[in-house]
């Protein structure tokens, strides 16, 4: 998690143990250790291993390894954490989850991406690439000969096997 020091100007800051219903908004950081029911609207939302928010957020960008659930809208990047849990409806310009974050609910993405860009006689790409269906391999030499031509006459039980 992003060291965090108390004196940093536009940055709130709500501590383990510490329970706070209704609205908070700051320009910059609000960081959740604690718990939080209501609406957040700030820059940046990072949500510690031991916070739990719930009600409306708005942020542009959001670091979760705590809890957070219910109307979630971060115009640019939510990142979900090991530890972290998203609940409910969340829009997101890019996501990144790493092993073990969960997603529940209903996602929606938005157009906010920061998208490299492209000289102008380069085309875009596509970044899924298709593959050829393999060939059926058959469980004799027989079958395999008339089922598969060119693939190999091993049977699935043999290659089980090796």
């Amino acid at each position: 998690m992003k060291d965090f020091r108390p004196e940093e100007k536009n940055v709130v800051y709500i501590g383990e143990g510490v329970s706070v219903t209704g609205s908070v908004k700051a320009q910059d950081t609000v960081v959740v250790d604690g718990m939080v029911d209501g609406e957040i609207t700030c820059s940046q939302l990072i949500v510690g291993a031991s916070g739990v928010v719930t009600g409306v957020i708005s942020v542009s960008d959001a670091d979760i390894y705590g809890r957070i659930g219910t109307d979630i809208s971060i115009k640019q990047l939510l990142v979900v954490r090991s530890t972290g849990r998203v609940e409910g409806k969340w829009i997101y310009g890019e996501i990144e989850v790493e092993k073990g974050g969960v997603l529940f609910g209903t996602a929606e993405s938005t157009e906010i991406r920061s998208e490299r860009k492209l000289p102008k006689d380069e085309k875009p790409s596509s970044s899924f690439k298709t593959f050829d269906k393999p060939a059926l391999v058959a469980s004799n030499d027989e079958e395999a000969a008339s089922a598969a031509p060119g693939a190999p006459a091993r049977s699935l039980r043999d290659r089980r096997k090796l």
